[in-house]
């Protein structure tokens, strides 16, 4: 996609030449503002029951920094950004919380979360970059930029997002900023570290430090910035660790009560019939609630929110996890169940269609 601008026709060689340095101004201060530079309110109830940027060729650049090659052409002058106000992104039911959708021209929508520890945007990783294997296993699909460093991840379930930042437009949170110099480029930034999601494939350039997956240095506020705060917190029994907790705050484990780590199950999406004791709507300490509805279900398990199209996967743009008891294909025993415990009956089916086989 080719950018256009507009010049004002001019009657004189003095004119031109003084037009020509203060385009050069213009995009020398612009090149420096872009190199300084995830979710509802809740409560737990009943839902799924009735419907209620390093230059090539320079001689060095940080340890762990991951490049990729994208074919260009040379960028035309840029106007000046326009800066957007943060409030136009905010989470409506989270406070701090914002995001926005993002093109660089391909046939997929970019989503980018960010917090006051920094931002997480989806993207396309270069192929030596390595799967994640930890707590969401599979290839990475998003990169995370904060203060000490980039780390790659991935985003889901998300809540639908309205917002959209768009070519020829900026966003600053605090240290962050985030930027749209033209149709195929998004970049962010915060102190020597940044990140580029560019052309249509949406592929992903970071400089600066890349940390490993289970590094959660940038998230001072979660309590992992120190190894021993890590390592504290886990001997609380009843702690609930961070490092279940994904860059959007997706939720894949959490420490019951009784000191027990319980993450997230994924049932096939086969015919099964699941009895949901209770659901829980995400608040901004889901780990706690869910935790609590496992407290208060013995044996039940949780999977995380859309995990089967047959499951509702958010209310009011609020995401939702099952609490419940897995009967297999026993349709017999899952109807006693709830008429012994009361709950919902469900099939977890890969079709859409809230469905009780009893």
């Amino acid at each position: 996609m080719t950018n256009h601008r507009e010049e004002s026709p001019t009657g004189s060689a003095a004119m031109k030449r003084r037009r020509a340095a203060g385009a050069v101004r213009v995009l020398a201060g612009l090149g420096a503002a872009l190199l300084i530079a995830g979710c509802s309110a809740g409560q737990p109830g009943e839902v799924n029951g009735d419907p209620a940027g390093q230059t090539s060729g320079s001689p060095a650049r940080p340890a762990g920094t991951t490049t990729v090659t994208v074919a260009t052409s040379p960028a035309p002058e840029q106007a000046q950004l326009t800066e957007v106000d943060p409030a136009d992104f905010a989470a409506p039911r989270n406070p701090g919380a914002y995001a926005w959708n993002y093109s660089t021209g391909g046939p997929n929508v970019g989503l980018c979360v960010a917090d006051q520890d920094g931002v997480t945007c989806t993207g396309r990783p270069a192929p030596e970059v390595p799967d994640l294997t930890e707590h969401f296993p599979g290839r990475p699909g998003a990169i995370e930029l904060g203060a000490v460093g980039l780390r790659y991840t991935f985003v889901e379930g998300v809540p639908p997002v309205s917002a959209r930042l768009d070519t020829g437009q900026a966003v600053q949170i605090g240290d962050l900023r985030c930027a749209k110099p033209d149709a195929s480029t998004l970049e962010c930034r915060t102190g020597a570290n940044s990140f580029t999601v560019s052309g249509p494939e949406q592929a992903i350039t970071t400089t600066g430090p890349v940390l490993a997956e289970t590094d959660y240095a940038n998230h001072p506020s979660a309590g992992t910035r120190e190894p021993s705060a890590r390592s504290g917190a886990r001997d609380q029994p009843n702690a609930q660790p961070p490092e279940f907790i994904g860059a959007t705050g997706l939720v894949s484990g959490v420490r019951t009560s009784s000191g027990r780590l319980v993450t997230a199950s994924a049932p096939p999406c086969d015919g099964r019939g699941i009895l949901i004791v209770e659901s829980y709507i995400e608040s901004p300490d889901p780990q706690s609630g869910i935790a609590a509805l496992l407290d208060r279900h013995p044996g039940a398990e949780f999977m995380t929110p859309g995990q089967c199209p047959s499951l509702r996967a958010e209310v009011g743009g609020a995401r939702v996890y099952p609490v419940y008891i897995d009967h297999g294909h026993n349709t017999a025993a899952l109807c006693r169940d709830k008429q012994a415990r009361g709950g919902n009956a469900r099939v977890l089916s890969p079709t859409a269609g809230y469905t009780d086989p009893c």
